[in-house]
C-alpha cells in the first residue's frame, strides 16, 4: 500500500472517532443535563471544556510536532482520548464531566493538530484537496454514527455510552497508529518552545470565556465580567507582541504573509463563529421547543451530514484543478442563506422545512471545508505544516468556543437565566407557552447573527489569492 493511503487509513480512525464524539455529545446534552442535574453554565462548559483545551493545546502540539516529529504525539493522543472518554462515562456530576472532558480534549488536540499535517506530508499537493475531502467524508460518517447510534444508545442504555462507545475505537486506533505510521517529516529540534506565548494565549481565552459566562448568569456579575474581558484583551495584545519578538514563536506570523493563508483563516474564523453553535442551537430547538427525544433529534440532522459527505470530496477534487476561491465563496453564500432561512423557523415547522434548510447547510459547508483547508496547507512551507495545521484548527476552535458563549448570551436576552437553566436540567415541571416562545426567539436571534457572520466571511474569501502549484515544494 502506498504510504499516502496508509496515512489516510490511520487518520481515518481518529477522524471517525472525533466525528462521533462531537455530534453525540451535542445531541445528548439535554439528556446528560437532566441526569446530572446540571445548570445552564455547567452544560455549556461541558461542551466548551473539550473545545477549550483543544484550542489552547493546538498551537502547543503543532509546535511540538514540528520540533520533535508528529507520529509519537499522534499515537499518544489516541491513548489519552480513549482514557478520557472512559472517565467521562463515570462522571457523577457536571463538575466531574467538565474535568474529564478536559482530559479527553487533551488527547483530541494531539490528534487534530497532527492528522492534516500527516496527510499533507504523505500526499502530493496536486492530490491534497481530494485526500482532505476523503478525510472529511469519514468525519461525516462519524457524525452520522454519533447522531443515530449515539441517539439510540442514549434512549436504550443511558447517556454514559455516549462516551463508552469511543473505547473500542480508541484502542484499535492506538494500536493501528503505532503499527503503521512512520516519521517522514524533518523535525527542527534545535528550536525552543515559547512558554510565554502559550501562557498569554491560555489566559486570554480563559478570561474571555469566563467573562461571557458571568455576564450571562446575572447582571450583578457584569463589573467582574468586564474586568475579565479587559484581562483577555490585555493578555491577547501581550501574546501578539510576544510572538513578534520571540526567536521561535508559538504562532509564526510569517505564515500570514501569504495572502491565501491569511484570507483563508479570516474566512474560516467567521464561518466558525457562524456555525460553531448550530448543532447546539438546533438540538435545543428540537428537544426543548419541539419535544423530540435524542434519537429522533439526531435523525433530523442526517440531511445535513449526507449533503456534506456528498459535496465535500467533489469540492476537494475541484479545488485541486481550479483553485479554492470560487468554491469557498459560494459555500459561504449558501451557508449564510440557509442560516437566514433557519432564523425564521417556527415552533410548528414541518420535517421537510427543517430538512431542506439543514441540507443547504451541508452543501455550503461541503463547498467550503476541503478547499479552504487544502489551500492553506498548500501555502505553508513543509517545515511549518504542523504549526500551519495547528493555526487553522486553533482559529476554527476559537470561533466555535466563542460562538457557543455568544448563543448563551443571546438566549438569556429573551428568557431569564434561571428559567433557561431549569428547562435544560429537567427541573422545570412544566414549560409554559411563553417560555417556549422566549426560548425560540433567542434561538432565532442567534441564527440571524450566525447568518450575518457567514455573509461577512464572503469578503476575505473572495479577496484571497489563487494557488500556484508549480513553485510549491512537497518534500
Amino acid at each position: 500500500m502506498q504510504y499516502k493511503w496508509v496515512v489516510l487509513t490511520v487518520t481515518a480512525v481518529g477522524t471517525l472517532m472525533s466525528g462521533i464524539d462531537l455530534r453525540v455529545v451535542t445531541i445528548g446534552l439535554p439528556t446528560i443535563a437532566t441526569a446530572l442535574k446540571a445548570d445552564l453554565e455547567t452544560v455549556l462548559w461541558a461542551t466548551q471544556a473539550y473545545q477549550f483545551v483543544v484550542t489552547i493545546g493546538l498551537l502547543v502540539v503543532g509546535r511540538l510536532t514540528d520540533m520533535f516529529g508528529r507520529v509519537r504525539i499522534y499515537n499518544l493522543g489516541f491513548a489519552i482520548f480513549t482514557v478520557g472518554s472512559a472517565l467521562c462515562g463515570f462522571s457523577q456530576n457536571g463538575e466531574q464531566l467538565i474535568f474529564f472532558r478536559l482530559i479527553q480534549g487533551t488527547g483530541a488536540a494531539m490528534l487534530v493538530a497532527n492528522s492534516i499535517a500527516l496527510i499533507t506530508d504523505a500526499t502530493p499537493l496536486t492530490e491534497l484537496g481530494f485526500a482532505i475531502g476523503i478525510n472529511q467524508i469519514l468525519f461525516r460518517v462519524g457524525s452520522v454514527l454519533g447522531l443515530t447510534l449515539g441517539g439510540a444508545l442514549i434512549q436504550l442504555v443511558g447517556w454514559q455510552f455516549v462516551f463508552y462507545m469511543n473505547i473500542p475505537i480508541g484502542i484499535f486506533g492506538t494500536l493501528w497508529a503505532y503499527a503503521r505510521l512512520k516519521e517522514i517529516s524533518r523535525p527542527v529540534n534545535h528550536e525552543s518552545f515559547d512558554a510565554r506565548g502559550f501562557l498569554a494565549f491560555a489566559v486570554s481565552l480563559t478570561s474571555l470565556l469566563l467573562a461571557v459566562t458571568y455576564a450571562t448568569i446575572n447582571p450583578a456579575y457584569l463589573p467582574f465580567a468586564l474586568a475579565l474581558g479587559a484581562v483577555s484583551v490585555v493578555s491577547f495584545i501581550f501574546f501578539l507582541f510576544q510572538e513578534r519578538r520571540a526567536s521561535d514563536p508559538l504562532l509564526d506570523f510569517r505564515l500570514f504573509s501569504d495572502k491565501l493563508f491569511a484570507a483563508g483563516n479570516v474566512s474560516l474564523l467567521l464561518m466558525a463563529l457562524a456555525m460553531g453553535s448550530l448543532m447546539l442551537i438546533t438540538s435545543l430547538y428540537l428537544q426543548i421547543v419541539r419535544g423530540y427525544d435524542a434519537l429522533d433529534a439526531g435523525l433530523m440532522f442526517l440531511p445535513m451530514e449526507m449533503t456534506f459527505g456528498l459535496v465535500g470530496p467533489v469540492s476537494g477534487r475541484l479545488s485541486d484543478r481550479y483553485g479554492s476561491r470560487g468554491l469557498t465563496t459560494t459555500g459561504l453564500a449558501i451557508l449564510g442563506g440557509a442560516l437566514l432561512l433557519f432564523s425564521g423557523i417556527s415552533n410548528v415547522a414541518s420535517y421537510w422545512q427543517i430538512a431542506t434548510v439543514l441540507s443547504l447547510v451541508g452543501v455550503g459547508l461541503g463547498l467550503f471545508a476541503a478547499p479552504n483547508m487544502s489551500s492553506m496547507m498548500r501555502s505553508a512551507p513543509a517545515e511549518r505544516r504542523g504549526v500551519a495545521a495547528a493555526v487553522r484548527s486553533t482559529i476554527f476552535n476559537s470561533g466555535t468556543v466563542i460562538s457557543i458563549s455568544l448563543v448563551a448570551a443571546l438566549l438569556v436576552t429573551e428568557l431569564p437565566y434561571q428559567t433557561a437553566s431549569a428547562m435544560l436540567s429537567g427541573t422545570l415541571a412544566t414549560i409554559s407557552t411563553a417560555d417556549q416562545v422566549g426560548f425560540l426567539n433567542g434561538i432565532r436571534k442567534a441564527l440571524l447573527v450566525s447568518a450575518v457572520l457567514s455573509f461577512a466571511g464572503i469578503v476575505p474569501s473572495a479577496m484571497g489569492g489563487s494557488e500556484k502549484y508549480t513553485h510549491i515544494n512537497n518534500k
